[in-house]
This record gives C-alpha cells, structure tokens and sequence, in this order.
C-alpha cells in the first residue's frame, strides 16, 4: 500500500516538474527569442507591446504637415498649449485619500484658469485611469492655454498634471475657407498603412488637405505617455514622457499663396452682409496668387455634414454671370472688326425679337459701344451678337480663361504625376450644344445668361488677363513646401495657364480695361466712385431658377487701383430674391476698403 502511495508521489512530483519546466523553456523562449519578433498586425516587437500594454498615453500631434499662410500664419496644425491630466500616483495608506491643503489650493487656481468649478475638476481628476486633454467649452479638442497660463500650471507641480504643446488641425470655427478642406477616418489601404497599427488614422477629404494628402502624411505620433500599475495609478517616481518619431524633416511645412489677415476681414464683411450663398476671389494682379478665397455658406472642418454640401467650394463652381460676360462679347466684336468704342447706338428699352428688354424696359437713348458697356446695356450687346458666330464667342471666352480649367498644377513635381492643389475646380460652359447660329441663342449667350456658367475664380482671373495683355495665368494657392527644419523642399513658381488655342491682343485688353473704368465713373458702378482707390470693374445679374423660383445671382468683377493695379477681385452674391439690391457692388468696395489700408509700418500705395 505504501509502495503505491509514493510510486503515485513520485508520478505526481514528475508531472509538475514536466509542467514546470515546460513553463520555464517557453518563458525563456520568449524572452531571450521571441522578443524582438513583430506581433502580427503592428509594428512593434513582444517586448514593446507588453511596454505598451503597462503605458497610458495621449497623442499631442498626429505627425501630418502643417499648412501655413503666406506669412507663416497656421491655418492647419497650428500649435498651442493645453492642460493634460494623467493619473495620479498611488497615494500614502495614512492620507486615506484626503488631499493636503496646499493642493486643494494649488487645483482652485487650476480650476480658476480652466474656467471650470473646483468640485467638477476634483471629480473629473479623481480616479482618472486614462490621460486627459483638457476640453474646450467652444467645441471639439482640448482648450488653448496662452503661454503665461501654461507657466503657471507647470508652476503649480500638481500630481499628473502638466502643460504641453498640442498640435491642434483646426480652431473650430466656422469659416469660408472650403479651400482648406477637411479629414475624416481612413478606411482600406490607408487605414492598412497605419504607422502605429493601433490607431485609426484620419486622411484628406477635400480641398488641400486631399489634393496634398502625399505631402501631408505623417511619420508617427508625438505622445505624452504615463507608466501605470495594474489598478490603472500610475507608477510612482515613474515620469510623463514624450514620445516622437525624432525625424527631422517630417512633418513639412506646406505655404500657401493666401494672406489669413485678409481672408479673416472678407468673411467678416460677407458675414456682416448677411450673405447666404457665393463666393468672393482676391487675385495678386501681377502673379495671379489667391490671396483669399471665401465660400458661403461657411463650413467648419470639424463637423462635416456630408448631406449639407457647405464643404463646397463655390470659387470653385460654376454659376450664370450675367452682365459681366458683356466682356467677353466685347472682347469677341473687338478682336473681329466688327465694332469699336465710339460707334453709335440707339436704346429704346426693347430690342424688339426674343423677348429681349434694358432693365426695367427703359431705354438708354443714343449712345456708343462704350457706354453702352459702361450702363449695361442689353441692346447695344444683342446687336454685336447677332454680328457674331458661335464660335467667335466660344473662342474669345476660351481666350479669356473662361469655359476650361485655369487653376495653378504642375507634372512630376514632389513625387507625384500631377501635383493640382486645386480640388473640385468647374470648368463653366458656353453651350452646352454645338455652337449655335441661331441668332436669340447667341443673343441670350452673349449677356451671360442660357447656357453661360463660369466660377467665380475664372471671374478674377480674367481681370488678371486684361492687366496682363491677354495672357491667361494660373491662379496659385501653393507656393512653397519645406521641411520640418525649415529647410525648402520645392519652390512653386507661378506660371500661364495651359492655352488650347488663341489669345485676344494687348489693344483690345487695353480697351476693355478702360471701358470697365467707365463702369465706376460714369455707369452701373457710381456707388464706387468715392472709394479711396480708384477703381475699374463690371457688374453683372443672371436670372435664374432655384427650385422652380426666379431667384438672381448679382456679380462685380474689377481692379484696383486703376493707375497702378495690385488686386483683381470678383464677388458673386447668389440666389437672391429678384429685386434685391446690388449687394456684389458694395462688398467689391468694402473689400477693396480693406485691401487699402496700410500695412503697420507702411506709408500706403
């Protein structure tokens, strides 16, 4: 009976010692083998996982490039400061829990400079298990500290609580820079792609932030990390670190042709004006960069509706012009022979076939090409149309940069076939038929209304083309793309925009630049006459449809100053109740108001 008591003993005691050695091969398999190999799915080896496992972290930027103003200003990924709290460290047996007053002092005045309640942020910091970036009242992501506050909550040395830079995509305001565009979760082989392997990652879904996506695209995540126990407190003595890729030249560092101060003070007087729809384009005259582009309605990048279309970029779509098209007759009847400034005209308020009336069915009496431009006239205009073909309005419209894409793009440029900033850019129609030769489509064509649709950036740059003899440039939004330590990658030089054919002269440019200053002397511009620049334009109104009711779109395309031209500016106002007043004509003045104050420091023009 003994013998078979310990011969079962013996058994037992060689199983578990099987067992245990066992054990003993796989932990040290594990450890002196299998620790530098990948898990399957990340990037990373058994020993940094179960590292990452004990660790609680916080990611203060995501590593995508940052785009900044032409003056350096951030207008994505701009860095601020902002209070992280951690976990705090297991406290003393003999505290049971209790805080010392001087901390309870110390969290009042952190309290005060969050802008919060002592009892909510006591509640909030208690038991916290994961890291937390302080939120913003005003909506998504963490609140901006100044610098003066920061210091002082790193000042305050509480437990777990730290002031630390946060790269931060977007302010959370709503704004009329659609150009900009926005981020949304990536999904298939972006999302496979992933840096980390542990987190989702959020691509470029419109505008710059998706034309530049190959540019914009990070290196890895800056992190604020804290080691912490198994009961999720972290561990004591053990600091808050950070964690960066350490490359020196990501994320770059990508220029825009666009001035923030000025693109601020436009959506501000769109918003001031009450403007529900449209668009407003400032062009460099000379180098034909945008300097601000507004889009209404405006949209914020952090709340995408993906059914509301705000994230639209209306600079950018095409829309009926109207009047201001009577610039692409005259150019047409100009280059043609078929007409000059000072032939006669008489306006008796209806052309007489086509249902074709001046405004209001009142005549202009006699008068010349020019002031017929100058008021507008749809008599003076239905006649040079009905001299004209199709096809010479088709091609001096071409010749103007209307009806094709103008916007600024390069080949085999930083890594890309076709580097177009530039997303979602209208080419506009003339007709969307063959060309016509019946006479009251080309009437209709001719002062912009029928099949006529052009964008409000072809409207700004086609002022550019006059100033410039009848070249047609490139509108530029990118300028400039450098490395992280401010080194440049890629200078992007403005350059003509792609010519299928055909030009209009230096003579008629300079004719029709005279006329359009006629406009504001002596035409449907007046109300412009007293700006503190001198200033040249056309106005323009299209009657159009909107869910079966007549609604408008108003116009005002021009420059400024006359003698010494450094901006050309389009507003189109749309959608607007027939009858309205001519709200394009004063935002063009209270933008060029703006456009000439002086810069701190300067003397004026």
């Amino acid at each position: 009976m003994h013998k078979l008591i310990h011969k079962r003993i013996f058994w037992g005691w060689l199983i578990l010692c099987i067992l245990l050695a066992g054990l003993i091969i796989r932990l040290a398999w594990v450890q002196l083998l299998l620790k530098d190999q990948r898990v399957g799915g990340t990037r990373y080896t058994m020993t940094q996982m179960a590292e990452i496992q004990s660790e609680r972290e916080t990611v203060l930027d995501s590593g995508r490039g940052r785009l900044y103003d032409k003056h350096g200003k951030a207008l994505a990924g701009e860095t601020v400061w902002t209070a992280a709290l951690f976990p705090q460290e297991e406290q003393p047996a003999q505290h049971h829990g209790a805080s010392e007053p001087n901390d309870d002092r110390q969290l009042h005045r952190l309290a005060e400079i969050l802008g919060v309640s002592f009892s909510e942020l006591k509640a909030r910091r208690t038991g916290l298990k994961e890291p937390l970036l302080w939120p913003s009242s005003q909506g998504p992501g963490p609140l901006a500290l100044t610098l003066p506050q920061a210091r002082e909550v790193e000042g305050l040395k509480l437990d777990g609580v730290r002031a630390l830079p946060f790269a931060r995509r977007y302010d959370g305001l709503t704004t009329g820079r659609q150009w900009l565009g926005y981020l949304s979760e990536a999904s298939g082989e972006a999302l496979r792609q992933s840096p980390t392997g542990l987190r989702v990652p959020r691509v470029g879904t419109g505008g710059l932030e998706k034309t530049l996506e190959p540019l914009l695209q990070g290196v890895g995540h800056t992190e604020a990390v804290a080691q912490v126990d198994a009961r999720g407190k972290r561990v004591p003595g053990s600091p808050i670190t950070i964690k960066a890729p350490g490359n020196p030249y990501y994320p770059l560092s990508l220029y825009t042709t666009i001035d923030l101060k000025l693109q601020e003070g436009i959506e501000q007087l769109a918003r001031d004006a009450g403007v529900k729809e449209g668009a407003i384009v400032v062009l460099d005259s000379e180098t034909g960069d945008i300097a601000a582009m507004v889009s209404l309605p405006f949209y914020n990048p952090q709340q995408i509706s993906p059914q509301g279309g705000e994230w639209n970029n209306r600079a950018l779509q095409a829309a009926a012009p109207g009047s201001i098209f009577k610039i692409v007759t005259a150019a047409a009847a100009l280059e043609a022979g078929l007409t000059e400034p000072a032939e006669p005209f008489f306006c008796s308020g209806d052309y007489g076939k086509y249902g074709l009336t001046c405004l209001h069915g009142k005549g202009h009496g006699a008068l010349t090409m020019a002031q017929g431009f100058a008021v507008s006239c749809n008599t003076v205009f239905a006649t040079l149309a009905e001299r004209l073909s199709g096809m010479q309005l088709q091609s001096a419209a071409l010749a103007l940069g209307l009806g094709r894409d103008i916007g600024w793009q390069a080949e085999n440029t930083l890594g890309l076939p076709l580097l177009r900033p530039l997303s979602g850019e209208q080419a506009g129609t003339i007709f969307t038929t063959l060309l016509p030769d019946d006479g009251g489509a080309r009437v209709q064509t001719a002062i912009g209304q029928r099949d006529v649709r052009i964008t409000p950036l072809q409207a700004a740059n086609l002022v550019v083309t006059l100033l410039h003899g009848g070249e047609v440039r490139a509108p530029r939004i990118l300028q400039r793309v450098a490395f992280a330590n401010g080194q440049t990658l890629k200078e992007l030089p403005a350059h003509l925009a792609p010519m299928p054919g055909g030009r209009i002269s230096k003579a008629t440019a300079h004719v029709l630049l005279d006329m359009m200053r006629s406009v504001v002397t002596e035409g449907t511009g007046r109300s412009l006459k007293h700006s503190p620049w001198p200033l040249a334009g056309k106005s323009g109104t299209a009657q159009t449809l909107v869910r079966g009711a007549a609604r408008n779109n108003q116009w005002f395309i021009g420059y400024g100053p006359v003698d010494h031209p450094r901006y050309a500016v389009s507003v189109a106002v749309e959608n607007v109740a027939p009858g309205s007043s001519h709200l394009a004509t004063r935002l063009f003045g209270q933008v060029f108001g703006l456009l000439s104050e002086p810069e701190p420091g300067s003397t004026g023009v």
